[in-house]
């Protein structure tokens, strides 16, 4: 599956952004916190919140339906009056927040909750596949988004790069990344800065332990974030020094590598 996201939340002096962690956790399941990050607070907030209700609770409907089919489902909501972008940004999110939820609360079994996010990255797949070229503006970074191979959880990552090709900038989404693969798509494309996109923290940990090897084996700064929703309580324990930022807030992220005077390189990641 493959690539692209715009902002999550808010700005920079935003509390979602936090720089080092404290205290300790325990391992927790990709899909119960994928359940967790669905609280409302962590959702973009859209001008029609009733609207956008209606919608996931339909997304959720057709997507627990054993005849769940992208296309059907993406003609019903785009009839209703919902454009391409509102769904991205809040329709599917809330759609699966609502099947963390269910599950956490032994309404949904665990594999009706994972088929039913599999069908809705089956929606957003298409949605994404089916954007007009074009979007890449001459001010545009580049960005390479990673899921490690630690963690299952892809939507995010998904949703996350269908925002930032729609700001104007180019991306690869790599999922079921791992040190070997992230330091040759570095070293073959230059990208401005590399995303890490988690769930839980059992993948928070793992991951950190992929970027202390991409730092040293690193000749130059490249900017490397850690994100996703709730991203500051999954990672509470696990030393993130490595990382320029850690956040959920998108826009934050735009703007660190938009300030950023990348140096000029003096090597590449060691050899492949």
């Amino acid at each position: 599956m493959a690539e692209a996201d715009q902002g999550l939340e808010a700005s920079v002096s935003n509390k979602n952004i936090r720089i080092k962690p404290s205290s300790d956790d325990g391992l927790i399941s990709s899909l119960v916190y994928s359940a967790l990050n669905a609280s409302k607070e962590h959702l973009l907030r859209p001008a029609n919140p009733e609207w956008i209700e209606e919608a996931g609770i339909l997304l959720v409907r057709e997507c627990l339906s054993g005849s769940f089919n992208q296309k059907t489902v993406l003609q019903k909501l785009v009839e209703q009056g919902f454009k391409h972008d509102t769904i991205v940004d809040y329709c599917i999110p809330l759609a699966a927040t609502k099947l963390g939820e269910s599950w956490v609360n032994d309404t949904l079994s665990f594999s009706e909750a994972t088929v039913g996010s599999a069908n809705l990255q089956t929606l957003l797949k298409l949605i994404a596949d089916n954007r007009e070229i074009g979007f890449e503006s001459r001010n545009g970074k580049r960005f390479l988004i990673c899921v490690h191979e630690s963690e299952q959880h892809t939507l995010g990552a998904l949703v996350m790069g269908d925002m930032l090709r729609r700001q104007g900038h180019s991306l690869k989404i790599k999922l079921d990344a791992n040190f070997s693969e992230i330091r040759y798509l570095q070293n073959s494309n230059d990208y401005d800065a590399i995303f890490f996109s988690c769930a839980s923290y059992l993948s928070v940990r793992e991951t950190a332990g992929c970027v202390k090897k991409i730092r040293q084996a690193l000749k130059y700064d490249l900017p490397i974030f850690l994100g996703g929703s709730n991203i500051e309580k999954i990672s509470e324990g696990v030393d993130l020094k490595d990382f320029d930022l850690v956040t959920s807030s998108l826009e934050a992220v735009v703007e660190y590598v938009e300030k950023q005077r990348k140096k000029e390189p003096l090597g590449l990641l060691g050899a492949y």
